[in-house]
């Protein structure tokens, strides 16, 4: 408080003058300013708190001067460095690519305003996001309430036309899907969008049966639907890959083994899908049967680690 006494009252000084004035090294003194913009000034006996803002950019980069400035809060213009001001120019130029956001005027007009602020920031580039011409189609569809056609090719590589009812969209583990009611198995399926090519739109509303479907739909459901032909799968899972069972519709509850891991049965129609799945979480997660599935998981493991031999048996 010392410290904020002495801007008040001397207006400006240099970094080095102040750190000797309170007899700390000049890089205490700027560890102490810094906690200061964190803190603030909180006067003794009231609540009323008088925030102040200390220019680090201008001790740093400029002329080492300090000084202090009472921030006047919503009376007053908010304050904000050089770095933030790179933060938030990267994000509105990130923003702008987003093709939802690419006619909001308020985008440019915040980017414009933040430009004249800071000279020398306007030629802030960044390489625009790729985004699938197929999220897009989906995402008309389903505000247009119409349905699509597409090819999907699935985990199996099976390649098919399918015409759907897209109900819902989300994004899981870094990948997109889709869920839709497809017209070729009357139901409603998981896609994934990396699988899907050549999405258009189709001038026909969704059927009243996806509607009632949809209804039922949030993003809390599993990725992968379970299917009559699809084998079941006995997992071990600690807490740390508790994750991976709310990926699929278990069969029935999960029993507890040991202190905290359980064991599910999971359905899964590509076993090969397995692998990537299960390895993701390390010896949190383990597959007990069948021996088939086990099979899968090791092969996959001992191809990531480059290992094919003297391997024995393998958990």
């Amino acid at each position: 408080m010392s410290v904020v006494a002495l801007l008040q009252r001397v207006g400006e000084i240099h970094i080095d003058d102040l750190a000797k004035h309170f007899e700390v090294p000049t890089k205490t003194m700027r560890e102490m300013l810094s906690t200061l913009n964190t803190t603030s000034f909180m006067p003794r006996n009231s609540e009323e708190q008088l925030p102040f803002y200390i220019d680090l950019d201008r001790v740093d980069d400029e002329d080492g001067i300090v000084c202090l400035d009472l921030d006047e809060g919503p009376l007053g213009v908010p304050r904000i460095t050089a770095t933030q001001s790179v933060a938030l120019l990267t994000g509105l130029n990130y923003l702008r690519s987003i093709p939802d956001f690419q006619d909001i005027s308020d985008v440019d007009e915040l980017i414009d305003l933040l430009s004249s602020e800071q000279p020398g920031l306007n030629s802030i580039e960044i390489d625009a996001p790729a985004f699938d011409n197929d999220l897009s189609v989906l995402k008309r569809a389903i505000l247009t309430n119409r349905q699509i056609e597409c090819r999907y090719v699935n985990s199996k590589g099976e390649d098919s036309r399918r015409r759907i009812d897209p109900l819902l969209l989300l994004t899981s583990e870094g990948h997109w899907y889709l869920r839709g009611f497809c017209h070729k198995h009357m139901g409603v399926r998981t896609f994934r969008l990396d699988h899907m090519v050549e999405a258009t739109l189709v001038d026909e509303p969704r059927t009243p049966q996806s509607l009632i479907e949809a209804a039922k739909l949030d993003d809390t459901a599993p990725i992968y639907n379970a299917s009559a032909s699809d084998t079941e799968v006995i997992l071990e899972l600690a807490p740390e890959a508790y994750q991976l069972a709310a990926m699929f519709t278990t069969l029935k509850e999960p029993t507890k083994v040991g202190e905290e891991n359980v064991r599910v049965t999971i359905k899964l129609g590509y076993l090969p899908d397995l692998g990537p799945l299960v390895c993701r979480f390390g010896v949190h997660a383990r597959v007990v049967s069948p021996p088939a599935a086990r099979e899968v998981v090791k092969r996959y493991a001992e191809q990531a680690l480059g290992e094919f031999s003297n391997w024995g048996e393998t958990e």
